[in-house]
């Protein structure tokens, strides 16, 4: 990603990297707009969103001063933290190859 990593995770097989922006994610029934706390080439994490469920498949945008373009992906939910932190982590199926270019 064209943006520097400010706390590379050792777990993860692609590093995170915190990015503002906002992310619109729709799941078949709502579009739900959160902001970006972190994202890789695996995934990313939004703020404050807790009312998906894990296992759901979403389609996202992603949109940041820091991107050339809007990132477009699908995905699934993987995690969803209610406690301390809140927000869910989605994990890429696909990302348009544009998009991918940016990670």
């Amino acid at each position: 990603m064209n943006v520097a990593a400010s706390k590379p995770n050792q777990a993860r097989k692609h590093p995170r990297h915190e990015v503002s922006g906002k992310v619109f994610i729709h799941n078949e029934e709502h579009i739900f707009i959160a902001p970006l706390n972190n994202i890789g080439r695996g995934g990313l994490f939004v703020d404050r969103l807790v009312s998906l469920e894990i296992g759901q498949k979403v389609k996202v945008v992603i949109k940041s001063a820091r991107l050339v373009v809007p990132i477009q992906a699908t995905g699934t939910i993987i995690r969803v933290e209610t406690e301390g932190r809140t927000g869910t982590a989605v994990e890429f199926d696909w990302v348009d190859p544009t998009g991918l270019a940016q990670l």
